[in-house]
């Protein structure tokens, strides 16, 4: 139990100190040439996750498009980001459909070079292309919270995109660490003993209330921040709660069925801590799960 404890204590700080930079790069995204600060941010994050997913891949003794997912998962990070801003007159309208264009010339890309070097074309052109999906397309999600409510570079005065993906973040990583502390004090049951060993029922329960929890929380003192805070009742609140909660746990689950398929702990990138793809694991199901909601109670 002391040794869980301390466990604990190490994932709280470590995820205290990340939640104070991230936070910091969301307050600064807001502002103008900051959100070119931010969208690099966002950019070097996928890239390192793609980095240490397609590392997974070699594990298999498959061979990844390293260079050409790089390059195109930071490529259509940026696309996005131009698509969030509105028309650009220095910018042609066709990049208004940059991402789907990146997305179409990435999969051809694919295609010329493992028919160049002919390994295992079918295998390694899925696997390539499968991590700009899974990482990618949802890290760039964020971009789509925070800008929002932006219309031809201006954001709107009564909606900040910024205080969403607070949100997204804070709750997604309550209910991971709600589920560490109820699970490591309280789990008997195994809930996925071949993908994940230690995650339990009461681990998943105590994920899901938690997420809940602070959900109401953060839309209770909405009202008290001001008007560009969270706008949503306690209802909705509840439902995106629990949802966010348990897409957030799906996630986590699917990088542990990745990991344990490639027969590794963790991407190890980040001593003590596992990787950049650990901690962003549970984004990578509830960004969608965020920016799907936004969609449908502002439009």
């Amino acid at each position: 139990m002391g040794k869980k404890h301390s466990d604990l204590a190490h994932r709280t700080l470590i995820n205290g100190l990340s939640a104070i930079v991230i936070a910091f790069f969301i307050i600064i995204g807001e502002y103008g040439p900051f959100r070119w600060l931010f969208t690099g941010a966002v950019a070097a994050i996928a890239a390192t996750a793609l980095w240490e997913y397609y590392q997974l891949l070699k594990k298999k003794a498959l061979s990844p498009a390293f260079s050409i997912g790089l390059v195109a998962v930071i490529l259509y990070v940026f696309a996005v980001f131009f698509k969030t801003q509105g028309p650009h007159p220095f910018l042609p309208s066709l990049w208004q459909n940059g991402p789907e264009i990146i997305l179409g010339l990435t999969f051809f890309a694919c295609f010329v070079y493992f028919a160049i070097n002919g390994r295992s074309p079918i295998t390694n052109i899925s696997t390539s292309f499968l991590g700009i999906v899974y990482i990618g397309v949802p890290l760039a999600l964020i971009l789509r919270v925070v800008y929002f409510f932006v219309f031809d570079g201006k954001t709107d005065p009564h909606f900040e995109g910024s205080w969403w993906l607070l949100y997204l973040i804070i709750v997604t990583k309550s209910a991971d660490m709600g589920g560490y502390f109820v699970g490591g004090s309280f789990g008997r049951r195994k809930l996925a003993f071949k993908l994940s060993p230690n995650k339990t029922f009461e681990g998943a329960i105590g994920g899901l209330a938690v997420a809940i929890g602070v959900s109401v929380l953060l839309a209770f003192f909405g009202p008290f921040v001001g008007h560009v805070f969270l706008n949503f009742t306690y209802i909705q609140a509840i439902i995106l709660g629990a949802i966010v909660g348990i897409f957030g746990q799906l996630g986590d689950l699917a990088e542990s069925l990745l990991k344990r398929d490639a027969g590794v702990k963790d991407s190890n990138t980040l001593p003590g801590v596992g990787g950049v793809l650990d901690m962003v694991d549970s984004l990578l199901f509830t960004s969608p799960v965020v920016y799907i909601f936004l969609r449908i109670h502002y439009t």
